[in-house]
């Protein structure tokens, strides 16, 4: 049978002594988690540290890398995706006719002094360059050599020959660097939750494995997204450069989509994707701490979309390859290192892109039919014809990340 309720004259003394026995409890409690919390945090970055593959960059800092949040001021990462096949498996060509690795994809990302701008910018892997001389992994010096693509670079001397090539051909000294393999464009993909892609019309690409079924928008993850980002002969006109404008519409659909699903901010994802990164990547000696990486996601979560720009190196026709435009280079490059926010015509989203309509996504796997309700794109701002629009090349491709752009099938 229930008691009856005491009135608080007629408690016992040793009743009158619980609360203060409950609020240590209460405390022992909080404390038994906050060291459970701390030693996993602790467990966790061990576990990411002990799993990062590293590599030292020619002129690196040195010293105990810092958090890129207190970065005093502007700072610039080199991200490149190797093709090689070792260790990626037989549906990869692992152990066939294609031998060693090349920079398949080379972005360079400069953040400005202030952390609300940012550039990312595409070199084509048929580039032809005067390739500077470069160091090893093993410090051996690579020499110099002419008229060589660009994308060669990994296969000559490591990610430290393309961050020695980058430097040569923009100014930019690179202290950050990140290498990911096939796998790790797989894993980094899946932990996202995927990204919907806008498609103008169905592709089928063996070569890639790409499997689009109709225009729409898909989702993508896991091996459709690298399939994507792989794709040559299914995009545009079949080039490296309509590969690089569709990489380009994938990568601002996934910064929307990290912006719209707040992932960049969630501790439990952030931790994820650093798993991710610490098992397929390989990092420059200032990048590889769990720290870094993280302070990198949040400060990435703080740029607005109109402020960041997906832009292709500007080239010139040779052949059926490419080689720099000097000028044009220069000028692009100058507002960068001005920190100015590069609006790019919306008319020249490249060779493998357009601007329109994007449907609105269903949430579906890659071969399930595509949403049919859309939504019109942003209109162009005409306030954005700014002075560093005035100053742009006439021949630069891109798009800004807040704008939406659909893939050209072949």
């Amino acid at each position: 049978m229930p008691q009856p309720l005491l009135h608080a004259s007629r408690v016992p003394a040793r009743a009158a002594t619980r609360p203060h026995r409950w609020g240590r409890r209460i405390l022992a409690v909080l404390l038994a988690v906050l060291v459970i919390t701390l030693g996993t945090i602790a467990f966790g970055a061990a576990r990411l540290t002990s799993q990062l593959t590293t590599v030292e960059l020619p002129g690196s800092g040195g010293t105990d890398p810092a958090p890129i949040r207190g970065y005093p001021g502007a700072f610039d990462v080199l991200l490149v995706g190797s093709d090689g096949r070792a260790g990626q498996g037989a549906q990869y060509g692992e152990g066939g006719t294609i031998t060693g690795a090349r920079n398949d994809v080379t972005l360079l990302l400069h953040v400005n002094a202030t952390h609300d701008v940012a550039t990312l910018v595409s070199f084509p892997r048929d580039l032809l360059i005067d390739f500077p001389a470069c160091t090893a992994p093993n410090g051996a010096t690579v020499p110099a050599a002419t008229g060589v693509a660009f994308g060669s670079g990994l296969g000559r001397g490591g990610l430290g020959c393309v961050a020695t090539a980058v430097q040569s051909l923009t100014g930019t000294p690179i202290r950050y660097a990140a290498e990911i393999s096939f796998q790790g464009v797989i894993d980094l993909s899946t932990v996202l939750g995927g990204v919907p892609v806008c498609f103008t019309g169905p592709i089928d690409d063996p070569r890639s494995g790409l499997v689009i079924p109709s225009a729409g928008t898909f989702e993508l993850s896991g091996e459709q997204a690298l399939a994507l980002l792989r794709s040559r002969h299914g995009v545009g006109d079949g080039s490296d450069l309509a590969r690089i404008s569709s990489q380009q519409v994938f990568l601002s659909a996934l910064a929307r989509t990290l912006r719209d699903r707040a992932t960049l901010t969630d501790p439990v994802r952030l931790y994820a994707i650093a798993d991710a990164v610490s098992r397929t990547m390989t990092l420059s000696t200032d990048l590889a701490d769990p720290g870094t990486l993280t302070s990198l996601a949040t400060t990435f979560a703080g740029i607005p979309l109109e402020t960041t720009a997906l832009v292709t190196y500007p080239y010139l026709p040779h052949g059926n390859r490419v080689v720099s435009d000097r000028e044009a280079a220069r000028q692009l490059f100058a507002l960068i290192a001005a920190d100015t926010p590069v609006h790019l015509d919306p008319a020249r989203a490249g060779r493998g892109a357009t601007a329109s309509a994007t449907p609105t996504p269903d949430r579906t796997p890659v071969r399930a039919q595509p949403s049919t309700t859309a939504s019109p794109s942003a209109a162009p701002d005409p306030g954005q014809a700014t002075a560093s629009t005035a100053s742009l090349p006439t021949n630069l491709d891109g798009q800004n990340a807040d704008r939406a752009t659909c893939i050209v099938p072949a």
